[in-house]
């Protein structure tokens, strides 16, 4: 599918077809947001994220679309206040995920 860049309906039909490729593997607000094509995945531990980003690697790739392991990054929120440590880190395939604490999503810093 081809559009001239700065065509009406692209967006449209990026959101089309990304809603169709990962109807598997989206979730409800809060858990996955996803807007063109920048993406959030919210889980508990780090864990449940690596089995997300697997499941969303895998929806993407097996139709020719790839996660940009550049733009990958983690934030770690303790919102219920208790300290977790774990060893486990998150990982697209062999690349290791970084940790920032602050991340840029749709023009705002989270």
């Amino acid at each position: 599918m081809g559009l001239h860049q700065g065509s009406a309906l692209s967006p449209f039909l990026f959101a089309l077809v990304m809603d169709v490729l990962t109807q598997g593997v989206q979730e409800g607000v809060p858990w996955c947001m996803l807007f063109a094509d920048d993406i959030v995945l919210i889980d508990d531990t780090r864990e449940g994220l690596n089995d997300k980003l697997e499941r969303w690697r895998l929806a993407l790739e097996t139709k020719w679309f790839r996660i940009s392991r550049n733009k990958t990054q983690y934030m770690e929120c303790r919102f219920s206040g208790r300290e977790t440590e774990s060893e486990v880190e998150v990982r697209i395939d062999s690349h290791l995920v970084p940790k920032v604490d602050r991340f840029r999503y749709l023009a705002s810093v989270i």
